[in-house]
């Protein structure tokens, strides 16, 4: 699946509860997308929960936490998050577990 299919924004974090959206990776500091586990079952973004993704420099006191990802690339089309193992787990709900590697997503 193409990430950019799951309707991402790079945000910038503005403190622990409020964030605004921004154009570039070289602004952001975390990205919002779909997820792609529900995205697939519900046949598109209908019914289908957001996931954030927040990069090492965001403190641990804005939500969700504890993962932090390194965003490499320069967009949506080759954005690859990096971190300890790389994956996305979604503990709880649909118990998504991916990654999102050069612009694809990818099941653990």
């Amino acid at each position: 699946m193409n990430f950019s299919d799951l309707e991402p924004v790079f945000l910038k974090r503005i403190d622990d509860k409020r964030f605004r959206h921004v154009d570039s990776i070289e602004d952001a500091d975390g990205v919002r997308f779909l997820c792609p586990k529900c995205f697939e079952k519900n046949s598109g973004p209908i019914g289908t929960h957001g996931v954030i993704c927040w990069s090492p420099d965001v403190p641990q006191t804005t939500e969700p936490t504890p993962g932090r990802w390194q965003m490499k690339g320069t967009g949506f089309a080759d954005l690859t998050l990096v971190a300890g193992s790389s994956s996305i787990q979604i503990n709880g709900d649909c118990n998504a577990h991916f990654f999102v590697e050069n612009g694809k997503v990818k099941d653990a």
